[in-house]
């Protein structure tokens, strides 16, 4: 799933840097590589976390969810995360929301085999 999620992550963040752009309420719109390590950072924080074996476990919840499936969720969560932390309105919001829509589809639905109602995953985390 590596090169899968590097090049849908890097997709999203072309896609947005393109569509949303700065401007002078906006001066802040600037979407550099430090983006792209705070996804990869996020998804590594859960990934590392060996004693509680998060992905590997993830079969064991009470509600079935592939690991494959899981980590799309993941990944899903921390582009919204790192991407709509620095959205200012709710068209923007938008935006942003269809683009990691249709990247998500593009990138996984074939390579995958998954359906799109699955892959559109509303997972949350959180560290506490």
């Amino acid at each position: 799933m590596k090169s899968l999620l590097i090049e849908a992550t890097i997709g999203v963040w072309e896609a947005v840097g393109k569509r949303l752009l700065p401007t002078p309420a906006k001066f802040h719109y600037s979407f550099n590589i430090r983006e792209l390590a705070r996804v990869f950072g996020g998804i590594c924080k859960v990934a590392q976390q060996h004693e509680f074996k998060v992905i590997q476990n993830v079969s064991k919840l009470k509600e079935k969810v592939s690991p494959q499936l899981f980590l799309i969720g993941l990944w899903r969560h921390e582009c919204e995360r790192t991407f709509v932390d620095k959205l200012v309105n709710n068209p923007d919001k938008k935006v942003f929301m269809d683009i990691l829509n249709k990247t998500t589809k593009e990138k996984f639905r074939e390579s995958l085999g998954f359906d799109d109602d699955q892959l559109m995953t509303n997972m949350l985390f959180a560290d506490f």
